[in-house]
């Protein structure tokens, strides 16, 4: 995460973080046209953060890392940043303007701050937290149940899942002869269960989140200029530039090469 505000070492010490995401993959690559926008949601986030004693690590225009002492804090911080959301988005953007927020908890297993960011950019809810923050949440407010329509809690079993999917897609990503199929043996489920869990947790089918992500990743290589669209094409695991330019227009609804003209 490229920041533009790091805190003192001590902020780290945190119990909670929190890792909040604006707009799609394109528009947040492409922050800099929304001037107005991140303005009145960094003053929106800010003044929500400050209320309820959450302390910014580090943030960009888009994508903020913050930690809270307070597990009830960081739950109604969420809620009240995602309730606010609506009011700083114009009617005409709603469909690019999203905000994801996840909570972990964060102890001797450092791999918090990645499951923080795995479930925020992976899963599709707006606001999902860990299976110890909804834990530690109830215990905090005598059992008052987290709201399942507003948030999403991921059991361990969805944490470890989410993780080890990550893991291995990172790996294999950029691999044209990788099938779906091979997803089995290295996460340890059936063919049908990966495409369950998979499906439950991003609302994508197998296929489709591997293409999405292969996107993503080709965006942000055109973006800094990495290559030509062939090049990009073979070094994101597709067969051909053809298909690869009706995958890129389908989900950007912008061709590759004038995409790459813009950036030129």
């Amino acid at each position: 995460m490229k920041s533009n505000n790091t805190s003192d070492d001590k902020n780290l010490e945190m119990k909670y973080v929190m890792v909040i995401e604006t707009s799609d993959y394109l528009n947040r690559l492409e922050a800099h046209q929304f001037n107005l926008f991140t303005q009145k949601l960094h003053n929106s986030v800010s003044k929500t953060l400050q209320k309820f004693k959450g302390k910014i690590i580090s943030y960009n225009d888009n994508t903020y890392l913050v930690s809270f002492k307070s597990v009830t804090n960081a739950v109604l911080c969420a809620l009240k940043i995602q309730s606010n959301f609506k009011y700083i988005t114009p009617k005409f953007d709603s469909s690019i303007r999203k905000l994801k927020i996840a909570i972990a908890h964060l102890n001797v297993n450092k791999d918090a701050l990645i499951l923080a960011t795995r479930m925020c950019e992976v899963v599709k809810n707006e606001i999902v937290i860990s299976s110890e923050v909804k834990t530690h949440y109830e215990s905090e407010n005598r059992n008052f149940f987290i709201n399942k329509e507003h948030i999403r809690t991921l059991n361990f079993s969805e944490e470890q899942f989410l993780i080890n999917l990550m893991n291995y897609i990172e790996t294999i990503w950029n691999d044209s002869s990788f099938s779906t199929s091979k997803l089995s043996k290295p996460l340890k489920y059936s063919t049908s269960q990966v495409y369950r869990k998979i499906t439950s947790l991003t609302g994508k089918s197998p296929s489709a989140f591997i293409k999405n992500f292969r996107l993503n990743r080709a965006l942000s290589l055109i973006h800094k200029r990495k290559g030509n669209i062939t090049e990009i094409a073979q070094q994101t695991g597709f067969k051909s530039a053809t298909y690869f330019s009706k995958c890129f227009k389908d989900k950007f609804e912008v061709t590759p090469i004038t995409y790459s003209k813009q950036h030129a």
